[in-house]
């Protein structure tokens, strides 16, 4: 991308959307670090379900990151539904550690857990959204393999978005506390998801020719 003096508006805006996307995940990140309050309890300090929930979240969030930079190093321009869906995205990252904070004070509430991994669920559909409309701008990229990659990748991470959309709603609809839905759907309901999840990743690996790097005449569908 040129310097910002004398660059193209559409060149000017992406760059201040990327700098302020920055400041988004900065600001999350520090966050994460303040869920770490001084508990009641000595015993409390090395809570495991504390600590692995932070740690998880904040590793997710810099992998976040690095799939957004990812998206906007390809001298990505961005109109405005890209602008609108990179908020909305960032909206996700920005209230992460709001939900993070408040399932780990309601474990066992549904709305707690609705809160947290909707969240994520909005997070992986618009990032995976904001990937292929990159992907529409790159159809002359020599880079094919490169393309199929972030191609599956965009797949993989809004079926893992919309799968937890309908776990959620299946939790949902039987109602009552958290554990008392999954008791319900016992681990037929996980084993489901764990399968549906293994069927998509072994479908990525199996695309039709046109979308791995030996087809097409350059193109990769968007």
């Amino acid at each position: 991308m040129s310097n910002l003096t004398g660059a193209p508006k559409g060149e000017r805006f992406t760059a201040r959307l990327e700098a302020f996307s920055d400041l988004v995940f900065g600001f999350s990140l520090s966050l994460l670090a303040t869920r770490l309050d001084v508990p009641a309890r000595p015993e409390d300090i090395f809570n495991s379900t504390r600590w692995i929930a932070i740690i998880g979240t904040f590793a997710l969030v810099c992998r976040f990151w690095l799939e957004h930079y990812r998206i906007f190093r390809h001298d990505f321009v961005a109109e405005n539904f890209d602008a609108v869906l990179n908020f909305v995205f960032l909206f996700g990252i920005a209230i992460l550690p709001y939900a993070l904070l408040t399932f780990l004070r309601f474990q066992l509430f549904l709305s707690a857990f609705t809160l947290y991994a909707g969240d994520f669920s909005l997070i992986l559909s618009s990032l995976s959204i904001l990937r292929v409309r990159s992907l529409r701008q790159r159809r002359g990229d020599p880079d094919l393999g490169g393309r199929v990659g972030e191609w599956r990748r965009s797949v993989a991470q809004f079926g893992v978005a919309i799968l937890l959309a309908l776990f959620l709603l299946a939790l949902h609809s039987h109602g009552g506390t958290f554990m008392e839905a999954m008791r319900a759907y016992d681990v037929y309901l996980v084993m489901a998801f764990i399968l549906i999840l293994l069927g998509a990743r072994r479908g990525l690996r199996s695309l039709p020719a046109f979308l791995s790097a030996k087809g097409g005449a350059g193109e990769l569908p968007a």
